[in-house]
C-alpha cells in the first residue's frame, strides 16, 4: 500500500515535470529573426524585448552574433543533401522554418527600426511590455474583467464540468450574473498524502468583509502517508478525533457561497481540485499578478511587496489557511479597486524589478522615435562587419561607419577575411553564393527545386494493391490511419489488378506502414505496400537513416493508433516513462488535421530511452500502439506540408534526372557547408551563431528557407 502511494506521488512530480505542447510552429520572418538579432546585441543598453518564439537555452551570455547567409538554398535542398550539411546538421541545436523573403536580408536586417534607448523611452511604452498589462489592457475595470473564462480554466487546470478526472465533482449553484457588486470570498486549503494521492485535511472560507466564516479540520477517508506538517500545520494528534468528511465541507461551502459569488484563492486549482469542487466564477491571484513565460508569484511574496504584510511566517509550524485566504482576498479587492495601470506603475520596481520613471498621467501609450538597427549599434559604441561575395550596388545598406562593408571575389575568401577580423566586431553577416561554381539559369534553377520537392514528397508514398475489386477510398484510409494520417489515396488505373497510391502526412506513418502491412490478406488479394521506384527515389531507405540521425530526432518516437478517448498526457507518460525520463509529449495543434488526432511525439532526455521504447509491443485500452524513430523535425507540422506544392510529374518528367548534375550539387553543397564550420570553428566562447537558408520566392510557387540557432559553448573547433 505504501509503495502505491510513493508511485502516485512521483506521478504526480513527473506530470508536473513533462511539458505537453502542440505542434503548432509557427514559420519564422525576417523581421522574428531582426528582432532576436537586437535583442542579443542591445540588450544591455536598449529596452529590447525576447522574442516569444526564442527558446535556446543560455542566451543571457551572448557576447556577439555571427549570421551566415547561404544565398539560393531552400529547406528543400537541406533535406534533400541532407548527408552533405554534416557541420549544419550536427552543429546547430536549433532549427525554425523561415518564409522567404523578397528583399534583402542585410538591408532589412540594419535598416529595421529599434526602440531607443532606455533613457529616451516613454514610460507607456515600458508599461505596455508588462505581462499584466499585455493581459487585460491599460483601461481593464470591474470584478468581470478579471474572471477567469472557461478556456483560460480549462488550460490552468481547473476542474471544470465533464472535464478529465473532475467525475464525481460537487458542481455549486453558481448560475447568478457577476456583476461589480458581487461579493468575493477567499478560499485556501490545506492537503496531506495518502495512499490515493493528495487529500483535503483543511479548508478555510473568508467573507468579503474578511471574516472567516469556514475554517474546518477534514479527515481524508484513505490511510495518511504523509501530513505535510511542515506546510499544513497538520499533524496525526490534530486529525485523529475529526469527524468532519470532505463531503460535509461541501456541503458547507455550498450553503455558504450566493449564486453570484466569487472565489478567490491563489493557485485556486489545487484547492478546488482537493475540494472536489466544481464553481464557474473564479479569480485567481496567481494569474492577476503575472509573470513573464507563466511563472508565478508566491502568495507571501505578495502579500509583503502589496499589502505589507508577513504572512507564512518561519517561526511558526505549517501555514494558517485563514490567513492566506484573506491575503488572496484583499490582494484580490487591490487589483480590482486600482486597476491594472495604477498596480503596475506603483509596484514595477520592487515587483517586477524594472524602474518605473515618467509621465503617469498619460492615457495612452507613446512609443519613441524609430532608430534604424545599424545606427543604433553604431551609437552604442557596437561595430557591424558584411562580407559578400555579391558587389555592394546598393545605398541602401547604410553608410560605412556605421556597418563595415567588404565585397569579397569567392566564397572563401570570405571566410579568410572574416577569420582575420573575427574577435572585432559585435555583429558579423557573412553572404556566401550559391551559383559560384554552379551555372543554372533561372528556369534550370526552378525546375531543380521542383524535381527536389517531388523527391522529398515521394518519401511519403507508397504503391499498394492489389486490392478487392469492391474496395472503397474509405476502406484504404481505415487501414492505414493505424500508421498515421493518410493525406490522399487516389486509384492507379493503368495497373493489373486494383491498386492504390497512397500519401501520408508524415514519413513515418510511410514508414510504419511498409514494416508492418506488407503481406496483409484482405479477402484472396495479397497486399504489398511498396515504395516509389525512381532513379531519385531508388536510396529511399537510406534517407529514412538519414532522419534517424538528426539531431533533432535522435532521441524521440511517433506513436499512432492512439485513440480519441487515450491520447492524452497523463495515459502516454504512464505508458513510456518505464523507458527513461521524459521531455516533452507533442501532439497536433487542433487545426492540424481532423477531429481526433491519432498520433503523436514523445520526446525522451536521452536517445537510448526512445531506441528501447521502438519495436516493444505496447498498448492503450483495447488498442495495440504503433510505434517508430520520429523522422520529422519539430518544426515541420508535417513532412508533406513544409515542402512547396507542385504539380503532378508526367511519366516522362518522373524519368528524368533532376535539374543538374547531382554529383557537381553534392560536392558544392559539401563545399558550403564545409565553410559554415570553419566560420564556425572560428568563433569565440558565447557568440550565438545564426545560418540563414533564405529560401526562394517566384510567382508561381514559395519554397520555404530554413534558420538554425547556436550558442557557442566551447572556444575549440
Amino acid at each position: 500500500m505504501k509503495r502505491k502511494a510513493q508511485e502516485s506521488v512521483m506521478m504526480s512530480r513527473e506530470k508536473k515535470r513533462v511539458r505537453l505542447e502542440n505542434i503548432s510552429q509557427d514559420v519564422l520572418t525576417v523581421r522574428d529573426l531582426c528582432g532576436l538579432i537586437q535583442f542579443s546585441t542591445l540588450r544591455p543598453t536598449h529596452n529590447i524585448v525576447k522574442p516569444s518564439w526564442f527558446s535556446v537555452s543560455g542566451d543571457d551570455g551572448v557576447s556577439r552574433v555571427n549570421v551566415m547567409i547561404l544565398d539560393g538554398l531552400t529547406q528543400t535542398h537541406f533535406y534533400r543533401y541532407f548527408t552533405h550539411f554534416k557541420h549544419l546538421s550536427n552543429k546547430y541545436t536549433a532549427r525554425w522554418s523561415l518564409a522567404p523573403s523578397s528583399g534583402d536580408l542585410m538591408s532589412d536586417l540594419l535598416n529595421s527600426d529599434v526602440t531607443q534607448s532606455v533613457e529616451h523611452l516613454k514610460i507607456s511604452a515600458r508599461l505596455m511590455l508588462n505581462p499584466v498589462i499585455r493581459r487585460f489592457g491599460l483601461k481593464a475595470s470591474g470584478l468581470n474583467a478579471f474572471l477567469l473564462n472557461e478556456r483560460d480554466m480549462i488550460k490552468h487546470n481547473f476542474p471544470v464540468k465533464g472535464g478529465r478526472d473532475c467525475e464525481g465533482f460537487v458542481c455549486t449553484q453558481s448560475d447568478g450574473p457577476v456583476t461589480d457588486s458581487s461579493p468575493l470570498f477567499g478560499l485556501d486549503c490545506e492537503m496531506c498524502c495518502t495512499c490515493a494521492g493528495l487529500e483535503l485535511t483543511r479548508v478555510a472560507l473568508v467573507d468579503c468583509t474578511g471574516q472567516c466564516v469556514l475554517n474546518e479540520l477534514v479527515k481524508p477517508h484513505n490511510p495518511i502517508i504523509d501530513y505535510h506538517t511542515r506546510f499544513s500545520g497538520i499533524t496525526s494528534l490534530m486529525l485523529n478525533p475529526v469527524k468532519t468528511r470532505l463531503t460535509d465541507v461541501q456541503c458547507q461551502i455550498l450553503k455558504l457561497l450566493p449564486p453570484d459569488g466569487v472565489l478567490v484563492g491563489h493557485s485556486l486549482e489545487n484547492d478546488l481540485r482537493a475540494l472536489h469542487l466544481i464553481h464557474h466564477h473564479v479569480i485567481d491571484t496567481s494569474l492577476l499578478y503575472r509573470k513573464e513565460f507563466g511563472q508565478r508569484f508566491k502568495l507571501k511574496h505578495l502579500a509583503e511587496v502589496i499589502l505589507k504584510r508577513e504572512i507564512q511566517s518561519e517561526d511558526r509550524m505549517g501555514h494558517d489557511p485563514c490567513e492566506d485566504a484573506l491575503a488572496a482576498l484583499h490582494l484580490a479587492q487591490y487589483f480590482i479597486s486600482k486597476g491594472p495601470r495604477e498596480v503596475v506603475q506603483d509596484h514595477m520596481e520592487d515587483l517586477w524589478e524594472m524602474e518605473f520613471c515618467g509621465d503617469s498621467d498619460s492615457n495612452t501609450p507613446h512609443s519613441s522615435s524609430p532608430l534604424p538597427f545599424g545606427h543604433a549599434l553604431y551609437t552604442s559604441g557596437k561595430s557591424a562587419l558584411y562580407l559578400s561575395t555579391t558587389a555592394d550596388d546598393t545605398d541602401s545598406l547604410t553608410n560605412q561607419h556605421v556597418c563595415r562593408r567588404q565585397h569579397c571575389t569567392t566564397n572563401r575568401e570570405v571566410v579568410c577575411v572574416f577569420r582575420r577580423v573575427v574577435q572585432s566586431y559585435t555583429l558579423s553577416v557573412l553572404q556566401f553564393s550559391h551559383s559560384e561554381n554552379l551555372q543554372q539559369t533561372p528556369a534550370q534553377r526552378q525546375q531543380h527545386l521542383q524535381q527536389m520537392s517531388v523527391c522529398l514528397r515521394e518519401m511519403c508514398v507508397l504503391y499498394v494493391g492489389p486490392w478487392p475489386s469492391d474496395t472503397t477510398v474509405k476502406q484504404i484510409h481505415k487501414l492505414f490511419r493505424c500508421c498515421g494520417r493518410v493525406r490522399t489515396v487516389r486509384f492507379l488505373h493503368n495497373t493489373h489488378g486494383i491498386h492504390a497510391e497512397v500519401v501520408f502526412d508524415h514519413l513515418e506513418g510511410a514508414q510504419l506502414a511498409v514494416n508492418h502491412l506488407t503481406d496483409h490478406h484482405i479477402s484472396d488479394c495479397h497486399i504489398k505496400a511498396r515504395r516509389p521506384v525512381h532513379e531519385w527515389c531508388l536510396d529511399l531507405d537510406e534517407r529514412v537513416s538519414e532522419r534517424q540521425r538528426d539531431i533533432l530526432t535522435h532521441h524521440m518516437i511517433y506513436v499512432c493508433n492512439l485513440s480519441s478517448k487515450h491520447h492524452h498526457h497523463d495515459d502516454l507518460l504512464h505508458t513510456f516513462k518505464q523507458f527513461g525520463p521524459i521531455q516533452h509529449i507533442i501532439r497536433p495543434a487542433k487545426h492540424a488535421g481532423k477531429r481526433h488526432c491519432r498520433h503523436a511525439f514523445i520526446s525522451f532526455e536521452r536517445s537510448e530511452s526512445a531506441h528501447a521504447a521502438v519495436g516493444v509491443a505496447l498498448q492503450m485500452g483495447n488498442r495495440k500502439l504503433s510505434v517508430c524513430h520520429a523522422l520529422t523535425p519539430p518544426h515541420m507540422t508535417s513532412w508533406t506540408h513544409a515542402q512547396a506544392v507542385v504539380t503532378e510529374t508526367s511519366p516522362e518528367t518522373a524519368g528524368q534526372r533532376e535539374g543538374c548534375d547531382p554529383h557537381q550539387m553534392e560536392r558544392h553543397i559539401q563545399k558550403l557547408d564545409g565553410k559554415v564550420g570553419k566560420v564556425f570553428g572560428a568563433l569565440e566562447k558565447n557568440c550565438m551563431s545564426i545560418v540563414i537558408l533564405p529560401g526562394v520566392r517566384s510567382a508561381s510557387v514559395d519554397y520555404l528557407g530554413l534558420c538554425f540557432i547556436h550558442i557557442k559553448r566551447d572556444d575549440t573547433i
